[in-house]
């Protein structure tokens, strides 16, 4: 799937592609309520997601990130659990 296919899959509410040195894809999508990286794109979906509380943070935290470990300054990561609250503490 192209970039531009990519792009077009999520119906305007992804933005920032951006490819990683290893190949794989990140974007910010835009949902509901929050913002989101979306990890390791492909047709069918994608393989981790970490949440924001708004689009330039998610904007941000992508273009800051080198596609190692994790991106910073989420508050949600809906695979494990984890969440920051407004203080900055982890819960799980």
């Amino acid at each position: 799937m192209t970039d531009a296919e990519l792009l077009a899959q999520g119906g305007g509410f992804y933005t920032d592609l951006k490819t990683f040195p290893d190949g794989k894809r990140a974007l910010v999508a835009r949902f509901a309520f929050t913002c989101a990286i979306l990890y390791d794109l492909d047709a069918w979906g994608y393989a981790d997601r970490w949440c924001y509380h708004t689009h330039a943070d998610a904007v941000r935290a992508l273009a800051e990130w080198d596609g190692t470990g994790e991106p910073t300054e989420w508050h949600r990561h809906p695979a494990t659990g984890r969440r920051y609250d407004k203080d900055g503490k982890l819960y799980v």
